[in-house]
């Protein structure tokens, strides 16, 4: 099943705190600040959720959903590219993982990513805030590119 297939089936995984907290509830909430529709803002939390279940497993072969070490940030370039090119929320979604992964789990992430990395009370108020706003800037970018 692809990803971004619309009639796969939605499925809300509960993983750890960080997880559900900014990659579902966090972003839902960031896209209807930033204008989105509801409709729209539940598209692109459900793809920044899903992420994590679509790319299991092996932390080599999806460290670059993950980790800035190994390109988190350039994944997330390049899904956002693709999102405002083919009109896609599902790739902003995956967009909005990478980057907030790559914020969350810090530079030494793919080293020890241990249960308390993924939960957002334990993270300082910088990494909180540095997540939000990249987060935001993405949508920002999204709604401004897709025009």
């Amino acid at each position: 099943m692809h990803p971004l297939d619309p009639h796969a089936a939605r499925v809300v995984v509960t993983f750890a705190c960080w997880n559900v907290f900014v990659h579902y509830g966090l972003t839902k909430q960031w896209a209807r600040d930033e204008g989105f529709s509801e409709a729209d803002a539940e598209e692109i939390a459900h793809w920044d959720m899903w992420t994590d279940r679509f790319f299991p497993g092996n932390r080599r072969k999806t460290k670059h959903f993950h980790f800035r070490r190994y390109g988190a940030v350039g994944c997330s370039d390049a899904y956002l590219d693709r999102a405002v090119r083919e009109h896609r929320l599902g790739y902003l979604g995956i967009a909005l993982h990478c980057v907030q992964d790559a914020v969350g789990h810090g530079p030494l992430g793919h080293l020890f990513h241990l249960p308390p990395i993924d939960t957002w009370a334990r993270r300082s108020d910088k990494v909180r805030r540095r997540t939000e706003d990249e987060s935001r800037r993405l949508l920002r970018e999204y709604r401004r590119s897709a025009r």
